[in-house]
């Protein structure tokens, strides 16, 4: 019989730092059909690492027959609208966004974060029509990253969609270490690909990695592409490039080597399981549904059982994760 006592978020790590920050947007780049990043200037940021996510609040803006902006000013309640705008075509919940990079100012007196998104909904829509100047609500950074070890010598990077944004930010850590890192970026067709293609490069339809994107080459880090229609790249899903590669580098199958994944579950269901048939380790950062980002809506809890327990219990994905040993998930 399974356990449906809930597992109270974990105390081993030491005091997080977070909080609520006005964000002043900086650029917001369209990458292709349907993604977006968008650059976020933040004071006195704390710490964060690569994993880690934010919460976005989209303002409340809305054009009066003057044409003279409304903004919510944060911290306050909302304005009252005017009757052409419906109080329920506005979001009033934070979305989560993982962070696809951060760089800080001299002295650290301000940070930029990257914010890699897909626009696919009222929230997403409003983010893709930000423009330099405007602010955000930032609550951040949440979770937990990514761990590494230091017996780790090669690390294989897969993301897909909305999952590559935190494999670019972890890219450049394990670069930094001096770590061989190998990326894997798969999306559904070639217009889907959220990274800056180089014209510089002709993308291989093998397993050849390449300094084809912008994001990982300025890192030094190759990139296997992968698209399920193959109008880019390797012809197929971006596991199945993961585990050919595998299966052509033996060399890589040992426990100096880690797989890192963020995707849809199902791509990160499929990745455990290429990743447990060559016996390497692998961590997962889950995307679920985040009201709060805090532990106190219980809206991503997850069925988590490490190996030696007897029984499986409730996780939640924003404070205990997102980052997990794919091992200790029960996968839907």
């Amino acid at each position: 019989m399974a356990s449906l006592n809930y597992s109270a978020p974990s105390t081993s790590h030491a005091p997080r730092c977070r909080g609520e920050f006005a964000a002043v947007v900086i650029g917001n780049h369209r990458l292709c059909r349907d993604h977006y990043r968008l650059v976020l200037r933040l004071e006195n940021f704390p710490p964060s690492h690569p994993g880690q996510f934010v919460e976005i609040l989209a303002p409340l803006q809305a054009m009066d027959s003057d044409s003279h902006e409304i903004e919510w000013d944060f911290g306050r309640p909302r304005p009252p609208l005017r009757d052409q705008f419906l109080a329920a075509d506005l979001p009033y919940l934070r979305r989560p966004f993982s962070i696809a990079g951060r760089r800080d100012g001299p002295g650290m007196a301000y940070t930029d974060i990257d914010i890699i998104h897909r626009v696919v909904g009222k929230a997403t829509g409003i983010l893709e029509h930000q423009r330099p100047g405007d602010k955000l609500s930032i609550l951040g950074p949440l979770g937990n990253g990514f761990r590494v070890s230091e017996r780790v010598k090669n690390a294989l990077l897969v993301g897909g969609g909305v999952g590559i944004p935190p494999m670019i930010y972890l890219a450049e850590k394990l670069a930094r270490r001096g770590m061989n890192v190998v990326a894997f970026a798969g999306a559904q067709s070639r217009d889907l690909v959220s990274l800056t293609l180089r014209p510089d490069f002709a993308v291989p339809a093998d397993l050849l990695p390449v300094m084809a994107a912008a994001e990982f080459s300025a890192f030094g880090v190759p990139v296997v592409l992968a698209t399920d229609d193959g109008t880019l790249g390797f012809h197929g899903y971006v596991t199945a490039a993961l585990d050919a590669y595998l299966r052509c580098h033996a060399e890589l199958r040992s426990e100096q080597t880690v797989v890192y994944c963020c995707g849809p579950t199902p791509m990160m269901r499929s990745t455990s399981v290429v990743a447990g048939k060559f016996d390497l380790s692998c961590q997962v950062s889950l995307e679920q549904p985040m009201a709060c980002g805090m532990g106190t809506c219980q809206s991503c809890v997850i069925k988590y059982r490490p190996a030696d327990a007897a029984d499986w219990v409730y996780k939640l994905t924003c404070t205990d994760g997102p980052v997990f040993d794919s091992r200790d998930i029960i996968w839907p």
